[in-house]
């Protein structure tokens, strides 16, 4: 039943862009697989969605394995997933792959609201009659692949049996387009090249308001899962927050006859798409797993066979979740509904770009130019124009619109498992900004190797609503939190932990213009003088999600310790102490640093001061002692 394929503008869009999607499926190139059979299946409102069908010659009453995709049927021709490539032969199931409803062969079929999970339900009730298909059919697929088997799913359709999403979730949010209320604009740029065009609507609510609250909440439904699922994400992969928040739920709302059958697989993972990396390869950026090649496929044909074969290969007793500790680099299992940490550990940042147990000191400055923003090396992208996932980040150590805070070298691990937060105190001239945060893991060879990152829109810090928007004044400190996506990771002895601090990342995100205007309009942009506070009064730190010891760079004795003559002063002041004073640092009460020396004759002199409150913090050795002095 071979027929002509309909041209369709998206093809040559996809096909290039998409093609390292398929890669995985590939053993030769240049050889092909041919469908059984080209077919038309019919949908409830008399339209038909295209259809290549794969039946192996054995197969005259097997499982299916179904795949939905906008990124072109033909494509999987080139050979089928879970390592069967072309030797389709030598798998136990039939395979349908499915043009989705507008998209490609499927093109005339396309509607103002396309209901994909209606679809998947009808393609099902195709399936199910077919002389070579036994009435069991799994789902599989990446991406978008792996969203519309949750819309599928959804609708309860009696042979839909199990579920393999790959780096994917159902749900439409606000901040899965704005992270920290700033568009990633490369990742929307994509999405137009697919062929979504979702861009108007998007840009069209750059604040949350009903629409997306209506989005997030019609598109979160764990509670309608129904079939075992296995779940299978990436530390780098720009969905797995969204996954891990998604797994926990199936576990606690799915059909209570299913709640138990739901497991989750994370490895060191990218997205995929737009790179050689992919999900199961064992280079990923510029890191090599070779003990994570792959799992996903066995683990996903384990699944399969022990639900759809009925192969007792001991599947049930596989630990709910399978994750892959980043940093130290093995395998990790829990049966535990979460591997999130409820406890946290405090770094401080410090003077010196240096990050602390202690309470901070001083405050950094640095010039933004929007003309001359920092760019984007990897990280959880989606976009041919960037690298994915872990990349070394020292060439950004050479700007001047990069901060960097780190850890001494470390005598013992620090281990995390959940989501880095940062709760900063920013001060700027101009009326809006970013703060841009990248965590990172600093080698002893000298690598700066990116773990995540995250970005927050200063008019956003007090939420995303365009009633909460509120612009900064010069002169005056703001607090803000930037979060970063949950990762398991583990910052090895010999290692540092490593933050940058930065007004922008592009291309990933969007650039601020700065200047208070309207957000992603064309307008003049401001050069903003922006500095974070990091004082006593202003304690920005880095809350990681651990158990960790964590010990100071310098332990902070009783202030005692130390004592000044006279307090209040005028001119000179005496400082007594037992301790062998090195150096001291004399800060004002907004943190920022006034001057720094030795005491060689104990003494300091204070006349050139204003008249104030201020804080000296005196080090001896591996010790500090902080005083508070009062200037007339």
């Amino acid at each position: 039943m071979n027929r002509t394929v309909p041209s369709n503008p998206r093809t040559v869009r996809l096909s290039l862009l998409h093609l390292a999607f398929f890669l995985v499926f590939t053993s030769a190139l240049q050889a092909q697989l041919t469908p059984t059979y080209i077919v038309d299946i019919p949908m409830r409102d008399g339209k038909t969605l295209a259809a290549d069908v794969y039946v192996p010659d054995a197969c005259t009453n097997c499982p299916t394995i179904l795949i939905q995709t906008p990124y072109n049927k033909n494509t999987v021709r080139s050979g089928l997933p879970l390592g069967f490539g072309l030797n389709l032969q030598s798998s136990p199931y039939s395979w349908v792959v499915v043009d989705w409803r507008g998209f490609y062969a499927s093109a005339p079929a396309a509607t103002a609201q396309a209901n994909r999970g209606e679809d998947g339900y009808d393609v099902l009730e195709w399936i199910k009659v077919q002389s070579w298909a036994n009435g069991k059919v799994g789902t599989w697929g990446p991406s978008a692949l792996g969203s519309i088997q949750y819309q599928t799913a959804q609708q309860k359709h009696p042979n839909h049996t199990c579920a393999v999403p790959v780096v994917a979730h159902p749900q439409q949010s606000y901040d899965s387009y704005f992270y920290g209320g700033v568009l990633e604009k490369s990742r929307l740029q994509t999405l137009d090249l697919l062929g979504y065009g979702v861009s108007p609507l998007i840009l069209s609510n750059v604040y949350y308001n009903l629409i997306w609250q209506l989005a997030e909440n019609s598109t979160w439904y764990p509670q309608d899962i129904q079939i075992p699922t296995l779940q299978i994400g990436g530390w780098y992969d720009h969905n797995i927050d969204k996954m891990v928040d998604w797994y926990a739920a199936t576990r606690s709302s799915a059909e209570p006859t299913v709640r138990d059958k739901q497991w989750l697989l994370v490895g060191p993972w990218v997205h995929g798409g737009t790179g050689l990396a992919f999900v199961g390869s064992p280079n990923q950026g510029q890191l090599l797993y070779t003990d994570a090649a792959f799992l996903n496929n066995q683990m996903a044909l384990d699944f399969f066979n022990f639900y759809l074969l009925g192969t007792a290969n001991g599947w049930e007793n596989t630990p709910k979740i399978t994750y892959y500790e980043l940093g130290k680099n093995n395998w990790n299992t829990t049966n535990a509904s979460s591997i999130e940490i409820a406890h946290t550990d405090a770094l401080f940042l410090n003077s010196g770009q240096a990050l602390s147990a202690q309470a901070g000191t001083g405050s950094t400055s640095f010039t933004c130019d929007p003309k001359n923003p920092s760019p984007t090396i990897g990280g959880q992208t989606l976009s041919p124009g960037l690298q994915q996932g872990p990349y070394n980040q020292t060439s950004l150590e050479s700007r001047s619109d990069v901060l960097t805070f780190s850890t001494p070298t470390l005598t013992s691990e620090i281990a995390i498992s959940g989501r880095v937060r940062l709760q900063l105190f920013v001060q700027a001239d101009q009326p809006d900004a970013d703060i841009a945060v990248r965590l990172v893991d600093a080698y002893p060879d000298g690598r700066n190797m990116l773990i995540n990152d995250g970005i927050r829109r200063m008019r956003f810090r007090n939420g995303y609503t365009q009633a909460a928007e509120a612009f900064m004044s010069p002169g005056q400190v703001y607090p803000v939190e930037v979060e970063l996506p949950f990762v398991n990771y583990t910052w090895e002895t010999g290692h540092a932990l490593k933050v940058y601090i930065s007004g922008n990342s592009a291309t990933r995100w969007d650039v601020n213009l700065q200047n208070g205007g309207a957000m992603y309009a064309a307008g003049d942009t401001n050069v903003a003088q922006i500095q974070i506070h990091h004082s006593l009064q202003y304690p920005s730190k880095i809350l990681l999600p651990g158990n960790n010891q964590l010990s100071a760079t310098h332990d902070l004795l009783p202030a005692d310790r130390v004592t000044l003559r006279p307090n209040p002063a005028n001119e000179l002041v005496l400082v007594e102490s037992a301790l062998p004073l090195e150096r001291y640092v004399l800060f004002d009460l907004t943190g920022r640093q006034i001057r720094a020396g030795k005491l060689p004759s104990g003494q300091i002199d204070i006349s050139g001061l204003h008249d104030g409150v201020y804080w000296i913090q005196f080090f001896s050795g591996d010790q500090t002692v902080m005083k508070k002095l009062v200037k007339h």
